[in-house]
């Protein structure tokens, strides 16, 4: 008997019950449904037949329905197909999609998303001129006891005006499943309307989940027209992307590009005139989209999403803000650094990738292939993205990549419109607003007014006078002239008639301007909150009740409340009080009334947490901030010590111990140690090693070039007076208050407040703010 030369390996129908074991959360299972749909409408459109009102419905049964007749069904409008058709869609492994232009690929997605949710399927589809609805049953148990493939054809008759499309019903929901929709539903909305956001917006097709239609999720960005400046060079906060990669030989049947060596064989005979084999095609590779900045930071919600074919495949991803070193393949985190674990990020955008190849789970991409790291390289650049990093590595300083351009422009989140960024505490509630769909946080003009508000805050506090601000109305404004230059003089302001008596509600309306930072609903525990408009008395206008001036007024009208307040009036002028203070004050009082709270420094203290936990003086907060400040400080010693680099390294050296210290954080960079202990000027880069208060020296040494408007603005040099005696003693006065500035944050840095009392903190955290202001740039 001679030995076969071919054996059947077909496998046994329990195979189908082993797809329900890969691990797809129950919107994957949902989404690879809803992708057979899309793919449909997509190809309609191609071939010049549109499907009108184009609709896709999810729908599971109610909590009504017993347990064991529970469903779940994806339903759609489109054309429909005839049963050859329905048998090829449901028979696993098989795929009649051109995997470069549809979303489902592998011809596995239906059956493992339906084994998934439940042991029975029904797959039905018609078209406008059948009378029935035909299709197949695929019940696993049936299958595993025949041993064969072998599923029933049914049929149903059409209701009602049913014009026809496919119907994917899953019954006897596996263990959890329901539970999952029940308790979830809510979240799982969100991620489809995350997940579909680009054809959400588009308008070609719409989805429901029970009848309540997915909108687009958006994205909370800042305005293609804002900037900021850093270095004299303008960063805008949304950078459009659109890159040709080359086009590259892809293999239709394995679904992959062609390796390197394989694509130069067949370019060869492209050019010497044969044509390419059939399933090889020539593929463009188009990267395009925007990257940009959130008007919020979360330690989550930000990063990249990446689009195939009009579906999200990654999703707030954060690797590309990591840089592997080759010569360790350590991947070190570039952003965010600062206040990155508190705070978090706000780089966002969406990149639409249709060339690169996804994952089976469509939840990443295969990044071995050449198309994933060309993308890198597109978005983020070659090398680390920090300028200090790249120079240590031998990069050039400057990094142009689009991701390098944001990272670099908006690390930091000090509220303003140097930085693009308001309060954190009202950011978070201004997010809320804006996901909710309220229309007056949809733009960012009150998010700009906001910041232009901590603008002239600060220069309050450097200038001890109040200024107006700049209600934003220009599309686009230089972050460099805000401060105490954006001051309106009086003699702009118009005169204001004195008002007798108390102020009306309407006048006081008319001689103020409302403050987006203090506005918005307050709340106390479960109860509703109010909703408080805070305005700030133009120059010149006095509020008075019962003919006396007064510093603040409040007006309640329901929940509806209108809150004014005069910064020029001692009270706010005089004393450590601030307009949130009081605002605070008459809201806790309110809320009291109202809901019958006995005791007034509990709603206080509850208002003030959550309006104002910003303000809160905590001494993990204030160090992370000094030791932002002291890294800006050293690498701009850095910049501007360079041309006097070895007397710089000759004065290091006369503290023994700090070059100590100094060697002892070289070893990371051992190839520094030698030249800077020889003093050779090369070794200026030391400067980002050595200990904070080598710093301060540093500043004692060399005034002349640190202040004068070159790494501080203080006037050191410029001041001059015909006593050479008071000349002396008014710069070292500059220097010195300079440098009592400086020496709280370095005691920050150093743990020196580790037990430090609240007023000792409450003088650090002005010391910082007062550097902030001082630093250029």
């Amino acid at each position: 008997m001679s030995s076969p030369t071919t054996i059947d390996i077909t496998p046994n129908p329990r195979i189908l019950r082993v797809l329900g074991e890969i691990p797809f959360h129950p919107w994957q299972c949902m989404a690879e449904l809803v992708d057979n749909s899309l793919d449909a409408f997509a190809k309609a459109r191609r071939i010049g037949k549109p499907v009108e009102d184009a609709r896709i419905d999810i729908l599971w049964s109610d909590e009504n329905v017993a347990a064991p007749k529970r469903t779940l069904e994806v339903v759609d409008n489109g054309w429909g197909m005839g049963i050859d058709s329905i048998t090829d869609a449901v028979r696993a492994g098989y795929s009649s999609n051109d995997p470069t232009s549809s979303l489902g690929l592998f011809g596995m997605g239906f059956n493992i998303a339906t084994a998934r949710l439940g042991e029975t399927t029904v797959f039905l589809s018609a078209r406008a001129e059948d009378d029935q609805w035909t299709g197949v049953e695929i019940d696993f148990d049936t299958l595993a006891k025949k041993q064969a493939f072998a599923a029933s054809v049914i049929s149903q008759d059409k209701v009602g005006n049913e014009r026809g499309g496919t119907k994917v019903q899953v019954s006897r929901l596996r263990e959890g499943v329901y539970r999952h929709l029940r308790e979830k539903g809510r979240d799982l909305k969100r991620t489809l309307e995350d997940v579909y956001a680009p054809i959400l917006r588009d308008g070609a097709v719409s989805i429901f989940v029970n009848g309540t239609a997915l909108n687009p999720r958006r994205y909370c960005v800042w305005g293609k027209e804002r900037f900021v400046v850093r270095r004299s060079k303008k960063t805008p906060a949304r950078i459009p992307i659109d890159r040709d990669l080359g086009s590259a030989l892809f293999d239709v049947e394995r679904n992959q590009y062609l390796a390197g060596a394989l694509e130069a064989v067949h370019r060869a005979r492209m050019e010497s005139g044969e044509d390419l084999p059939a399933g090889i095609i020539e593929r463009p590779r188009r990267l395009h989209g925007w990257i940009g900045i959130q008007r919020h930071a979360d330690p989550n919600d930000f990063g990249l999403d990446f689009v195939r074919n009009g579906r999200k495949i990654l999703i707030k991803n954060k690797s590309l803000f990591s840089w592997e070193n080759p010569l360790t393949g350590e991947s070190i985190l570039e952003y965010p650094i600062e206040l990155g674990t508190t705070q978090g990020g706000r780089i966002v955008g969406e990149l639409h990738v249709d060339y690169l190849i996804p994952t089976y789970q469509k939840n990443d991409f295969d990044r071995t292939e050449a198309a994933w790291s060309e993308t890198v390289l597109a978005i983020r650049g070659v090398g680390p993205m920090l300028p200090r990093r790249r120079e240590s590595f031998g990069y050039p300083q400057s990094a142009d990549a689009p991701l390098a351009q944001l990272v670099n422009a908006y690390r930091r989140l000090d509220p303003g419109t140097k930085n693009l960024a308001i309060a954190p505490a009202t950011a978070k509630e201004w997010r809320v607003a804006f996901y909710k769909g309220d229309d007056q946080y949809a733009t960012d003009d009150k998010w700009w007014r906001a910041a232009k508000e901590t603008d002239r805050e600060k220069a309050d506090q450097g200038a001890g006078t109040a200024g107006e601000v700049d209600q934003g109305t220009k599309a686009s404004d230089d972050p460099d002239s805000y401060g105490p230059s954006a001051v309106t003089s009086t003699s702009a302001q118009p005169t204001v008639q004195p008002i007798k008596d108390s102020s009306t509600l309407d006048w006081l309306l008319q001689n103020s301007q409302e403050i987006a930072s203090l506005s918005g609903e307050y709340r106390y525990g479960k109860t509703s909150p109010l909703k408080v408009h805070a305005h700030e008395m133009s120059k010149g206008a006095q509020m008075k009740r019962d003919g006396e001036k007064v510093a603040a007024g409040f007006f309640q009208d329901a929940n509806e409340c209108d809150f004014f307040y005069d910064p020029q009036h001692p009270l706010l002028r005089d004393f450590p009080l601030s307009a949130r203070d009081l605002l605070t004050l008459y809201v806790a009082e309110k809320l009291k009334a109202r809901d019958n709270i006995k005791d007034l420094a509990a709603v206080f203290e509850g208002l003030y947490r959550t309006k104002f936990s910003d303000s809160r003086i905590e001494r993990i907060t204030l160090q992370e901030r000094a030791d932002r400040i002291v890294e800006d400080i050293r690498s701009g010693m850095v910049e501007h010590l360079a041309a006097k680099a070895t007397d710089v390294l000759e004065f290091v050296h006369e503290a023994s111990g700090e070059v100590e210290d100094t060697i002892g954080k070289l070893f990371g960079e051992p190839d520094l140690i030698g030249p800077f202990q020889q003093r050779i000027p090369a070794a200026i880069r030391v400067l980002d090693y050595v200990p904070p208060r080598t710093l301060a020296r540093l500043v004692e040494r060399f005034p002349e070039d640190l202040l004068d408007d070159k790494l501080f603005r203080v006037p050191f040099s410029g001041i001059s007076f015909g006593d050479e005696k008071a000349t002396t003693r008014a710069r070292g006065e500059a220097k010195k208050k300079l440098l009592s500035y400086l020496e709280d944050a370095i005691a920050l840095t150093s743990g020196g407040m580790s037990r430090a009392s609240k007023d000792e903190l409450g003088r650090a955290s002005y010391s910082l703010s007062f550097l902030e202001r001082m630093l250029v740039g």
